[in-house]
């Protein structure tokens, strides 16, 4: 029962993700709120081996289509983004005739807006390519959660 609670939540949340598009829901919620929830009630959560793909935002820090050299520079800045932020994700993708280099997993605009100030202050002589956009993210799916409250258990909390 709590891994269907759960496993709704995370769908639910893609699909205001998909209706922000539409306009009609907002939803914005931290990556780590989850863990900080069940934290302060004592249960643990633990990411399933799955990830849910939805709408959302990265930032690109490279892009090139100069042939191989663009290639091997691609390459060269994924290595050197991930020594200097190896919490993050980075993706090199190749869409003819571009080689781009995209870091992160954002599902607001402002996460990764703030996040490319990050990563501007941390390479300032590619500030100027540095910038957010619009892609399909991939965010982990949380199953098992442990010790979670029943409704019960809530309302005796509660009272």
């Amino acid at each position: 029962m709590k891994q269907i609670l759960v496993l709704t939540t995370t769908l639910l949340l893609c699909l205001a993700t998909y209706a922000e598009r539409i306009g009609s829901v907002s939803l914005n919620q931290p990556a780590g709120l989850d863990s900080l929830v069940y934290k302060n009630i004592g249960a643990t959560v633990q990411p399933a081996n799955q990830v849910v793909s939805c709408s959302g935002f990265r930032v690109q820090i490279f892009s090139s289509n100069r042939g191989q050299n663009a290639k091997n520079a691609a390459f060269e800045m994924e290595k050197t983004y991930t020594e200097a932020f190896p919490e993050s994700h980075a993706y090199v993708t190749y869409s003819a005739p571009f080689w781009k280099v995209r870091v992160g997993d954002f599902v607001s605009y402002y996460e990764a807006l703030v996040f490319s100030n990050t990563v501007k202050d941390a390479f300032p002589d590619r500030a100027t390519e540095i910038f957010v956009v619009k892609e399909d993210i991939v965010k982990p799916l949380y199953l098992g959660v442990e010790n979670t409250p029943t409704i019960k258990e809530e309302e005796t909390i509660n009272n």
